[in-house]
């Protein structure tokens, strides 16, 4: 039988790949077994999501705000993320017209897409903490820094209209994440490089709050190259599921082809979803607190020591009294630092 194409419905089942994903037997049988597979780790992930505003703005967690509230961005992206794509799994288990779940499609591709933005403010925040390390903590601007956040999803929509106008908008698309991509892993590269530098060179003898500044950019800008090779990782393999997707979803010859690497593509994503946000609690818990679970569950527990080579830290505080620190946790000299900037700006 000829399929038609004509209508708005025959096309929207199309672009999705859906069009004998409705059709009972074999392929419908597998598709929903992928759909029952993939819905864990979006559950997973949200139960993640939802506990992570707790720990980002917890008093315990030494990390600068305007970092705290690109964080906070990143993860409402990611739950919104998996709340979209479960939601769509969801009705499509249960064969809910597919014009009626559009809007699922888009919005889980839009927050997907922002996820990936973050990652470019992310950089571009670090790289601002490293030009004015000097005064950053003091003129906090997270007002801007929500902005940029913002301007994610404009991105997003860009993304979304090349995906579903162009003929080739997978390809942009890949083509535009490369690019991003690339310039956030050098910019991230340079704080990291910049920043050990200064603390070998011992360059900072000025406020405390540099000090601190220096420290923390090499603890988050280690942090975000991590994520981004995590990330680099799973959307890489994922990008080779969705080309291959891409090609055949209009063959109806490769029926198997298409589902098989869609759900390997969906699962990518979401899988390398929920390992990001693993690492970013993990930066975010405090050492404490995971020193008790670790003894709960019987686990080594690594302390993130600081101490490079020459791995001391020297500054001069707002009294005129050098200081020198490198012998505690990461945690631990933050406290100092913190404990100091507090009294020194209520003078």
């Amino acid at each position: 039988m000829e399929r038609n194409t004509s209508s708005p419905m025959a096309f929207t089942n199309l672009i999705t790949g859906s069009f004998y994903l409705r059709e009972t037997g074999e392929i419908r049988d597998v598709y929903e077994i992928f759909l029952l597979v993939e819905c864990p780790v979006h559950v997973v992930n949200i139960i993640l999501l939802l506990a992570a505003p707790s720990l980002i703005f917890s008093s315990k967690t030494l990390v600068n705000l305007n970092l705290k509230m690109t964080i906070a961005s990143y993860f409402l992206a990611g739950v919104l993320m998996s709340i979209s794509r479960l939601s769509w799994l969801i009705c499509d288990l249960f064969w809910v017209p597919i014009s009626s779940m559009e809007i699922l499609m888009y919005s889980r591709f839009v927050f997907q897409t922002s996820i990936a933005a973050h990652l470019f403010v992310l950089s571009a925040e670090r790289a601002i903490a490293t030009c004015r390390s000097k005064r950053y903590e003091q003129n906090s601007c997270y007002p801007v820094i929500i902005f940029c956040c913002i301007l994610t999803y404009p991105y997003s929509l860009i993304q979304l209209y090349s995906k579903y106008n162009f003929q080739k908008g997978r390809e942009i698309n890949v083509v535009m994440y490369l690019g991003a991509a690339l310039v956030s892993f050098l910019i991230l590269l340079a704080v990291f490089i910049v920043n050990k530098k200064k603390v070998k060179e011992r360059r900072f003898k000025g406020p405390i709050s540099e000090a601190y500044q220096v420290r923390e950019n090499i603890r988050t800008s280690r942090l975000l190259l991590q994520i981004f090779v995590i990330f680099s990782v799973f959307v890489g393999l994922s990008t080779f599921f969705l080309l291959r997707f891409s090609a055949s979803l209009t063959d109806p010859t490769k029926k198997w082809v298409t589902i098989t690497n869609g759900f390997l593509y969906d699962m990518l994503i979401s899988t390398g979803t929920t390992c990001t946000t693993l690492v970013f609690l993990q930066f975010l818990i405090p050492d404490e607190t995971q020193k008790k679970w670790s003894h709960i569950l019987h686990l080594t527990c690594h302390n993130r020591n600081v101490r490079p080579e020459s791995k001391r830290i020297r500054f001069r505080s707002i009294h005129g009294v050098d200081v020198e620190v490198g012998n505690g946790t990461a945690e631990e000299e933050a406290r100092v630092y913190f404990s100091q900037l507090s009294l020194a700006w209520k003078l």
